[in-house]
């Protein structure tokens, strides 16, 4: 227990507020602009909870690897727990977004050494990205795993994929199972002054409205993910448009406890796996 008002906490105050920042940047400097406080413009900071939603196979576990790129080449180790796809698949899509070698060069059936040559002279020097030696389904698992990424290996960057995927009992237990997940996953970030970022399925009601935007009340069980994370990234199934090896959408930042929303325009660009938001001058160019 501790008075904000006392002497010896605002004796305290200014040398806190005046740290250097500890922040991880995304690979969206629209959203790192907007990672204001502890983020300090730089992108998410530690002790924060991030939630991003998307409907299956609009780009959540390629956004979540485009953002554990970001923080290996920014120096930071990452721990991806994948509750879907296997080390060699995580490995794979990792390799070719972090190189920018075709994805389509270093997979099985298309796998060229001259390829992967290239791929791995850019991968050498990164820090450690761990997974789980095989694919978890149990929440004891996933808290396992992350206290050893963390308490062994040093990872203060955990990426959680999907939560709906953590076997919870019967599905009318999900809210509670949700609930309980991401109360502790929060409070675990901000004691070890860590970083999770936590994928999420919408509910069943927003993820067959493909005419309207999503909203931070769609994620599925309930409005705790919304109420316990930083910030709530939805991408935007109403605004896909495909073209091609390209898509175009918009990642919506709909809630930020730590500055302003916006909207970001991002392209994906699916030979490399690869994410980037749009020019100022070629955002009209986008739905």
């Amino acid at each position: 227990m501790r008075d904000l008002m006392s002497e010896e906490f605002l004796d305290k105050f200014p040398e806190r507020q005046t740290r250097e920042i500890e922040a991880v940047p995304t690979p969206l400097g629209m959203l790192n602009s907007v990672c204001l406080s502890d983020g300090g413009g730089i992108g998410w900071a530690m002790g924060w909870t991030i939630i991003a939603a998307g409907n299956p196979g609009h780009g959540k576990s390629n956004f979540a690897l485009n953002c554990c790129a970001s923080a290996l080449k920014a120096g930071w180790p990452v721990a991806y727990v994948t509750l879907e796809m296997s080390s060699y698949q995580l490995a794979t899509r990792a390799y070719s977004i972090i190189s920018g070698v075709p994805i389509s060069k270093i997979e099985r059936g298309g796998f060229a050494q001259e390829s992967w040559d290239g791929a791995r002279t850019k991968i050498a020097d990164l820090p450690a990205l761990w997974v789980p030696n095989e694919v978890l389904s149990k929440w004891g698992d996933v808290v396992e795993f992350v206290k050893r990424s963390y308490e062994e290996e040093g990872c203060r960057y955990i990426i959680v994929d999907y939560l709906q995927l953590i076997q919870h009992g019967t599905e009318e237990a999900i809210q509670k199972a949700m609930q309980e997940i991401i109360t502790e996953l929060r409070a675990w970030a901000v004691n070890k002054k860590a970083i999770v970022l936590a994928l999420s399925q919408y509910n069943r009601v927003t993820s067959a409205a493909y005419d309207t935007s999503p909203k931070p009340q769609s994620l599925w069980g309930g409005m705790i993910l919304e109420a316990s994370a930083d910030q709530v990234l939805c991408l935007d199934h109403s605004r896909f448009v495909r073209d091609n090896q390209t898509s175009k959408t918009h990642i919506l930042l709909n809630k930020n406890r730590h500055g302003p929303t916006r909207e970001i325009p991002i392209e994906w660009n699916y030979r490399t796996l690869t994410m980037r938001e749009a020019l100022p001058d070629e955002e009209s160019q986008w739905p």
